[in-house]
């Protein structure tokens, strides 16, 4: 075998059997922790299974403290959230500094749960005095503009997470190693493949919402598809969990594709897709999903 022959190989079984799960693994990939405790927000990388801190900045809360709840109680919301836009000036008011990061905040989550609120962001600051304070935003987390600067090369917009915690605590630390959830999610992925309705749908939380669809809805769509297709394919990649007090989310690349019965091919699509994971009666249930294009 050649030099170069070889070296694909050992490449593709890199692919195979690294990552979550036996599920292919990307490297590089940076999330936002932020820990109300202390007032510390930490640049990390998901690295086999666990954050490797990467920076640590200080971090300017909401006046109010404690998570929030609707719009203008002054609190930063605490969950697990994704930045949808940045924005710099002239876009951008003075007093948010050099830049600003918008989160998707009310997510999937805090919608079902009744939270409201918008325009939360992670933003710096035209006034370096208000960073002596722990508790001066409306609710936003809050850098200097030259932190601001250094973080941006960490963020993927739509992909990079950021994790608001009351207490960081060693626990939240470690989010690959939960078995529970890893088995969890290999078993839906498994039920899914095989079409198995019933044992696909005991996965989801009674309160479940996607696409428009409660859990009846999503059942009856799934159902639908099931009778229409004779194979399903699902082939995770880059299977990354993130829990939190409150929820946990897994996303990962989904590589789906679909044979009619007829033997044609029926849909196919490649993207990430995003788990909303909440414990109802003690058992891990998706309460939520998304899906965007957006890649690692």
């Amino acid at each position: 075998m050649s030099p170069l022959r070889l070296l694909r190989v050992f490449v593709g079984l890199i692919l195979v059997f690294s990552g979550s799960q036996g599920y292919a693994s990307s490297d590089g990939t940076t999330a936002i922790l932020v820990d109300k405790k202390t007032n510390n927000l930490h640049v990390v990388q998901y690295d086999s299974q666990h954050y490797k801190i990467l920076k640590t900045y200080h971090a300017t809360l909401g006046q109010v403290k404690g998570d929030k709840e609707q719009e203008n109680d002054l609190k930063t919301p605490e969950g697990i959230y994704t930045f949808n836009s940045l924005l710099t000036p002239p876009s951008l008011q003075k007093k948010f500094g050099v830049m600003s990061f918008y989160m998707n905040f009310p997510n999937t989550f805090d919608q079902l749960a009744g939270r409201t609120g918008s325009g939360i962001m992670l933003h710096a600051t035209n006034e370096p005095d208000r960073l002596k304070k722990n508790y001066d935003s409306q609710g936003c987390v809050v850098v200097k503009n030259e932190e601001i600067q250094e973080i941006k090369s960490y963020i993927r917009l739509g992909l990079t997470p950021i994790l608001i915690f009351s207490e960081l605590t060693d626990e939240y630390l470690n989010p690959g190693s939960d078995p529970k959830l890893g088995a969890f999610f290999d078993s839906w992925v498994k039920v899914w493949e095989t079409k198995n309705l019933d044992q696909y749908m005991d996965h989801y939380h009674s309160d479940f919402s996607a696409q428009g669809r409660n859990k009846a809805g999503w059942k009856q769509y799934k159902a639908d598809l099931n009778r229409k297709y004779s194979s399903i394919e699902i082939r995770p990649e880059d299977v990354k969990i993130y829990r939190h007090p409150k929820y946990s989310v897994v996303t990962f690349t989904q590589n789906y594709r679909s044979k009619l019965k007829n033997g044609g091919w029926g849909h196919r699509s490649r993207g990430t897709k995003i788990l909303y994971i909440a414990e109802e009666n003690n058992q891990s249930k998706i309460i939520a999903e998304t899906f965007t294009q957006l890649m690692w």
